[in-house]
């Protein structure tokens, strides 16, 4: 009789959700990676292994699961693993550090890689994972006795690190009488939400952007897709926020619990990605920016075009598969926004409004510069200097002479900063962007008329 393959039952019948529940304990909430980032795709694929193995039971020194319970979409029985292969080496070489998000609640601190080994073993005809965790955390992670419960159907709709982490911390606080997660640094929440290590050169050194680029994208995508709501509570010192925590509550009524069994990662999106030429970091950007959806359409809209035999081969299928996502006509259509107020009735008060836009932007990067401290400045200028002084001579000259002091130096050194720490467009503004312009300058010129 032929030997069934590894199961990842005790008794072989696939349990229900609501049965095995996810138990994530405190401690692997807001974990800091010391090294590497880990990645969106790693963390969704990890909680399914822990799900798996707390399934097996804490005994057990080593666990398997056959590979395609652990991540759907690629033909593993083929020798496509290398996608994989890469998420769980991500696993076993990032260091990190174990802590709950609430002071004082984990028994104690850790550090260790978040497995400890990982084989693919060819069984019977499929791929079988085996892994095994450290030691020092394996106790914890397979029989907490403080855990955040979550829905691993929530967890693969969340396409960001920071929605998945915030969603992951907010099941910890959402029953209880207060709803209030653990007070903490603003600076606290920097690594932990977006997964990776904290570096004085981040753009999220300051709290504006940390705040728009990051918690409020998050706090709108968990609020959309998990049965959980959730709000932003600022703690100040004066004028400068200090402290973050954030406010939980389940929706009612509740989301019924999915009656399916433990879904796998789908890697679909971004193995096509791959085998279309896109390098897997860029292909994990991609998703994570533009959604699978659009993803999958702008893949299919290349590969037409490059299945054309008339046609010049696509050079740089990253590029080109960017620009289609650029586009805007991909994934989900949007209803079409409200037109703005129009404020500017010629062409030269459109271009007033941008010069003044991009002034802003401009002092906005100077103030993040200033506020570096001096090495992380000198890092900056010599990144500069490698990557983005411009080829003219005059320019050149400039900057040996007066460095980024030099009037016709700083501009370019700020487009440079801006381009390397902010999104895609930053200088390019929307016309509701220069409706706020315009409101800000007649507010500031009112003042001024009347004096």
């Amino acid at each position: 009789m032929r030997k069934k393959p590894a199961s990842s039952e005790s008794d072989g019948q696939p349990a229900r959700p609501q049965d095995y529940p996810l138990r994530k304990p405190v401690n692997t909430l807001a974990i800091v990676p010391k090294s590497e980032k880990i990645t969106v795709t790693a963390r969704k694929i990890y909680n399914v292994m822990l799900h798996y193995a707390q399934r097996q039971g804490v005994g057990k020194d080593r666990y398997q699961v056959r590979l395609a319970d652990i991540a759907t979409g690629i033909d593993f029985n083929s020798n496509n693993t290398e996608l994989i292969k890469q998420y769980f080496r991500q696993m076993a070489t990032t260091g990190v550090e174990w802590q709950s998000p609430t002071i004082g609640e984990g028994a104690r601190w850790s550090v260790s890689a978040l497995i400890a080994h990982a084989d693919l073993i060819q069984r019977e005809g499929e791929l079988i994972l085996e892994w095994s965790y450290a030691p020092n955390i394996k106790q914890e992670l397979l029989d907490p006795q403080r855990f955040a419960k979550m829905s691993l159907q929530v967890q693969a709709s969340l396409n960001t690190m920071a929605s998945l982490v915030l969603y992951e911390i907010c099941c910890r606080y959402a029953d209880n009488p207060g709803g209030l997660t653990a007070r903490q640094p603003w600076a606290w929440w920097r690594p932990v939400l977006t997964g990776a290590p904290d570096s004085p050169t981040s753009a999220y050194q300051e709290y504006k952007i940390f705040n728009r680029d990051v918690l409020k994208k998050a706090i709108k995508k968990v609020n959309e897709v998990s049965d959980l709501e959730i709000e932003l509570v600022e703690h100040r010192t004066g004028r400068a926020i200090q402290d973050l925590q954030f406010r939980v509550r389940r929706k009612t009524p509740m989301i019924a619990p999915s009656e399916k069994s433990i879904e796998p990662v789908d890697l679909k999106t971004i193995g096509a990605a791959i085998k279309a030429g896109i390098p897997q970091e860029r292909a994990e950007k991609h998703l994570l920016k533009y959604g699978a959806k659009a993803m999958d359409e702008a893949l299919r809209i290349m590969g037409e075009r490059t299945s054309r035999s008339n046609m010049e081969p696509v050079r740089s299928p990253d590029k080109y598969l960017a620009t289609l996502l650029q586009s805007g006509q991909f994934g989900e259509q949007k209803a079409p926004a409200a037109a703005p107020r129009k404020v500017f009735d010629t062409k030269a008060e459109r271009l007033k409004l941008i010069e003044h836009y991009m002034a802003l932007k401009r002092a906005e990067l100077n103030d993040m510069f200033q506020e570096m401290p001096d090495a992380d400045q000198r890092q900056w200028i010599g990144r500069f200097e490698a990557e983005g002084l411009p080829t003219s001579e005059v320019v050149r000259k400039a900057f040996r002479t007066k460095g980024i002091a030099s009037p016709i130096v700083r501009p370019a050194f700020l487009k440079f900063l801006g381009n390397s720490v902010w999104e895609e467009g930053w200088e390019k503004p929307s016309d509701s962007d220069l409706v706020d312009v315009a409101i800000q300058l007649k507010e500031e010129a009112g003042p001024a008329r009347k004096r």
